[in-house]
């Protein structure tokens, strides 16, 4: 028996036989230079195929309504975006008329171009969409070629798909009443392909590596999509307990779901808890969800998805709907907007400029104030849209007091020139600052005097502390939220925040965290926010806990002994929940 750890990218639990798929492979396309004069035929070939897999993506999105009965899936929205980018059409349509090449060779040429880009890109976000350029590219080729489409999964079993990889078409398409689960060589647990494994209720773990190497069709297998695991050659007390784990998931998954998730306590009061969202991803299931709010929405991803600055109309119209809608979620629900966050392993073309070490470089609000009609276009943009919801306005990677002086006098200058223009805003707009490097905790009780509420975005603070980048698997290790040294910084913050009347939020993957997350919230945090299919069960741990249990939660890291390492109190930590709620790693599971 052998146990394959791998990410856990949707939770539930499966076990069966396994079927081994197998993907197309490149499609064998000619490449040749076209005649003088036989451009435009070129281009109505390139149209055509187009319009073909409009045709084609928005059935696969009707299938994903069917399929999941909700009328709000759109995970196919950044294909649709992909397919309909002006720069990429231009780019395409050019190598036709200029190049003279057919249009297979273009559309080739314009997604290699594309997925280069987008692979040097450190953010997982983006790294993925390699993924969604691959399957557009592929269908737009096979209406151009006459490719035969992907092999149907003939399955007559249920059984478990085990593949190199798979697009998020093939993911919509497989046979749901015959496909238990399904692991993947590759992948990420930020890709579109997880986002439908979870969408469709699809147990799935991804970045296996081999496993495909590793398993033969029909070989009985367990698949773990909670803690991120396959098992291969189980034996009979394994697959039994098993077997009982995956009944007390389906009642704890059903307790969990039952009513509107609000982070309430046991004794009354409650911890309000947000959603972490961005531009390209539908709202509406975070109100499923029990989100009360937007704690953090990422406006960068309108510069990221675009490849190029947005205008201040674009932006206004992105804010003001979001804004709307967070208006929405709960009585004078709030949408706190992330001025942009470019730099580091984020980059556009046209604004990121080269740099040695672009982490400790001229990125987020560095950026903005070196760029200030940048920055006034997007205040502008988002004071307008404050006039139609409860908009916060949040600064990125603060790390000095000036900042925040410029900010402000940015802000002034653009609030005169709307009241000039007559164009109504919110003159109480909240401004925020992010919590992220040491600095800034450091002099945490200064930033608050020119600011309405921290939030803390723990990803960079950790990484920062520790000298440690998350996504470098040798130092991975480092990364560790319950280190002595980030809990002080943590600990700066929030008794900063409380001394001066302000409130504290954590919009870093660490909220999302069942032990951490509780931590922050017993530490003073106000707001957690975090990807919404966490709040279920953030929100049911909260409520088998009291303010009592909290206070004395929050004492666990202080009475540690001396020298307690990051495991040490990540365990007591966890000991300390048990004792409160006993079936706490039934909850977990």
């Amino acid at each position: 028996m052998t146990t394959v750890a791998g990410l856990p990218t949707a939770r539930g639990f499966a076990c069966g036989p396994v079927f081994v798929y197998r993907g197309d492979g490149e499609i064998p396309i000619p490449e040749y230079v076209i005649e003088p004069g036989r451009e435009e035929e070129e281009l109505v070939r390139l149209r055509r195929a187009k319009l073909e897999t409009k045709r084609d993506l928005e059935n696969l999105i009707a299938i994903l309504r069917e399929r999941t009965g909700r009328a709000d899936v759109r995970v196919f929205e950044c294909h649709l975006m992909i397919l309909e980018d002006a720069s990429l059409a231009e780019e395409t349509e050019r190598y036709i008329k200029v190049d003279r090449l057919n249009a297979e060779a273009a559309v080739r040429k314009t997604a290699n171009g594309a997925r280069m880009q987008f692979e040097r890109m450190n953010d997982p976000y983006f790294r993925e969409r390699v993924r969604d350029l691959d399957d557009i590219e592929r269908r737009i080729l096979k209406a151009l070629t006459g490719f035969a489409t992907s092999p149907h999964l003939e399955l007559k079993t249920p059984s478990i798909i085990i593949a190199d990889d798979l697009t998020p078409s093939e993911t919509v398409q497989l046979p749901r009443e015959f496909v238990l689960g399904f692991a993947t060589n590759g992948g990420s647990t930020t890709s579109h392909v997880a986002l439908l494994a979870r969408a469709l209720a699809i147990p799935a773990v991804t970045g296996l590596g081999d496993i495909t190497s590793r398993v033969k069709p029909g070989e009985f297998v367990l698949l773990d999509g909670t803690n991120g695991a396959i098992t291969l050659n189980p034996d009979r007390a394994t697959i039994r307990d098993f077997s009982d784990l995956v009944e007390r998931q389906i009642e704890l998954t059903e307790a969990v779901t039952m009513g509107a998730p609000t982070g309430t306590l046991k004794s009354g009061g409650e911890v309000r808890i947000f959603a972490n969202v961005h531009p390209g991803v539908p709202l509406a299931g975070i109100r499923e969800q029990g989100a009360r709010g937007i704690g953090l929405y990422r406006s960068e991803y309108l510069w990221l998805i675009r490849g190029m600055e947005p205008t201040e109309e674009e932006q206004f119209v992105a804010y003001r709907d979001a804004a709307k809608f967070a208006a929405t979620l709960s009585e004078g629900g709030s949408i706190t907007i992330r001025v942009l966050d470019i730099g580091g392993d984020k980059l556009v073309r046209g604004i990121s400029s080269k740099e040695a070490n672009p982490f400790l470089g001229n990125r987020s609000i560095r950026y903005l104030l070196s760029h200030r009609d940048v920055f006034r276009t997007q205040i502008r943009a988002i004071l307008r849209a404050s006039a139609y919801g409860k908009i916060l306005m949040l600064y990125p990677m603060v790390s000095c007091v000036e900042e925040l002086r410029e900010c402000a006098v940015a802000v002034a200058e653009v609030k005169a020139s709307l009241e000039r223009d007559g164009i109504p805003f919110d003159h109480g707009m909240r401004v925020g600052a992010m919590i992220e490097v040491p600095s800034a905790a450091l002099i945490a009780d200064d930033l608050a005097k020119h600011v309405d509420f921290f939030s803390i975005g723990t990803n960079d603070l950790i990484q920062y502390t520790m000298a440690a980048d998350r996504g470098n698997e040798s130092v991975a290790y480092l990364y560790q939220p319950t280190n002595p040294a980030v809990l002080r910084l943590m600990r700066m913050t929030i008794d900063a925040a409380r001394r001066n009347g302000i409130l504290v939020g954590v919009c870093g993957e660490s909220a999302a965290d069942p032990i951490v997350g509780i931590l922050w919230a017993a530490m003073g945090v106000n707001i957690l926010s975090m990807s919404s299919t966490y709040i279920p069960l953030i929100s049911k741990i909260l409520a088998r806990l009291t303010k009592d249990d909290l206070d004395e939660y929050a004492k666990v890291p202080d009475s540690m002994p001396a020298c307690s390492t990051a495991a040490d109190v990540f365990a007591a930590c966890h000991t300390f929940l048990l004792g409160k709620i006993p079936n706490l790693d039934d909850i977990l599971i």
